[in-house]
């Protein structure tokens, strides 16, 4: 399709689009892109979902404002212009299935997800970060290490207002214990259940451009093929669980080629942690488990591995049929302590068994990087830096999460 639409073109709505009533206007709804490529949020009245759902490539602008017409008589008129517009307003959201979104999509570089979240102008995102670690505990640390002790760090990824202490605790630590130069970021799936999705994207940061190690990544896809890059709009586009990680590490090592990612978003393991046996006892944890390995053993140069994970999700916000008191907060801080003594022990299987045996029921998200984690790490003991679990005021929620470090 072109870009000048005419009443002859024949519309087609992308992937990835979704329409929520509007609570605040009866009979509205708004039109949003569920994996972020586009930020526009359309309202859109009876009539606007009456052309969206023609839209379907095969019925031009001009059939469709008659359909339209025809089903609504003599009571309103609908004009081709309005009908015109109204599908401009699309394309200029990137909401249609057109070249523009094709570009987007193929972009060499991601955008950020998070804006909000953190700053998206370079000096207050400095300042931001800066405060960070003034108010958090440790300063923040200015000198990268001067050799690699680390093997790996888990680290939280709720956002930087609540999780600041954590962030501060394990960042300080990094620095101080690694100057590698690859950090393979293993995180949580939260859109996607694909077992693993790859990119080969830089990610976008207020400082410029977080380079992702392709060669690394080609190197994972060798061992798994295009599978691995199935599903890498909706796993990684609107994913926080690398973005959060890669933005703080480019905040404390600015300067141009002072580290690349590699990231991989990993889907859910409940299949295997249900199994009763070992996790790499399962086909596809093993397959994956290989390529990963494989791809770290042909880096020639260290590699730190962050483990981007929260523990506990619990409240009203994430349908828990528990009520969210005291008594609730005090059991799962408790439930903690279980999890965290097998993850600071290395211990990848038996940590897994914790969660099967409470069924996951407190929505731990951090499962999957963690076991992998920890059997890349070799599963060697680690240390625990730094927890925090946060309480709603309102007790709609409380979320859990660590930082555990892996030194060589």
């Amino acid at each position: 399709m072109s870009n000048q639409l005419g009443p002859d073109d024949r519309p087609r709505l992308r992937p990835y689009l979704a329409a929520s009533p509007d609570s605040s206007q009866p009979g509205i709804h708004i039109l949003h892109d569920q994996v972020r490529i586009s930020d526009t949020r359309l309202s859109v009245g009876p009539i606007d979902l009456e052309i969206l759902k023609r839209m379907g490539g095969k019925t031009s602008i001009r059939e469709i404002q008659q359909q339209i017409q025809q089903e609504l008589g003599q009571k309103l008129l609908l004009p081709l212009p309005r009908v015109l517009r109204f599908v401009e307003e699309l394309e200029s959201a990137l909401f249609l299935d057109s070249p523009a979104f094709h570009s987007a999509i193929q972009a060499p570089v991601r955008k950020p997800s998070c804006i909000g979240c953190y700053e998206g102008h370079s000096k207050a995102f400095k300042e931001q970060m800066g405060e960070l670690f003034a108010r958090s505990g440790p300063p923040k640390p200015f000198d990268v290490a001067s050799d690699h002790k680390l093997r790996g760090l888990i680290v939280p990824h709720m956002d930087y207002a609540r999780g600041a202490a954590t962030y501060a605790h394990a960042f300080h630590h990094l620095m101080g214990q690694t100057n590698a130069k690859i950090f393979v970021i293993l995180a949580t799936s939260h859109y996607s259940g694909h077992p693993i999705s790859l990119t080969r994207k830089h990610f976008q940061s207020p400082l410029g451009i977080i380079p992702t190690d392709i060669g690394y990544v080609d190197r994972i896809a060798e061992h798994l093929g295009d599978w691995a890059f199935q599903d890498e709009v909706v796993a990684h586009f609107p994913e926080h669980s690398v973005e959060l990680e890669a933005v703080l590490l480019h905040y404390l090592r600015p300067r141009e080629n002072d580290f690349r990612i590699v990231p991989i978003v990993l889907g859910n393991i409940d299949k295997a942690m249900r199994s009763g046996q070992p996790g790499e006892k399962n086909a596809v944890l093993s397959k994956i488990l290989k390529a990963l390995r494989a791809a770290e053993a042909e880096a020639n140069e260290p590699v730190c591995y962050l483990l981007s994970g929260d523990l506990a999700h619990i409240g009203p916000k994430f349908d828990d049929p528990v009520m969210l008191d005291k008594d609730r907060i005090v059991s799962s801080r408790g439930r903690d302590r279980l999890v965290l003594n097998h993850l600071v022990h290395g211990s990848a299987n038996e940590f897994l068994t914790e969660i099967a045996s409470e069924g996951n029921s407190r929505n731990i998200c951090g499962v999957a990087p963690f076991w992998y984690g920890l059997k890349l790490m070799g599963e060697h003991p680690g240390s625990l830096i730094h927890y925090q679990q946060f309480i709603d005021p309102k007790w709609r929620e409380s979320v859990s999460f660590a930082s555990v470090a892996y030194p060589i």
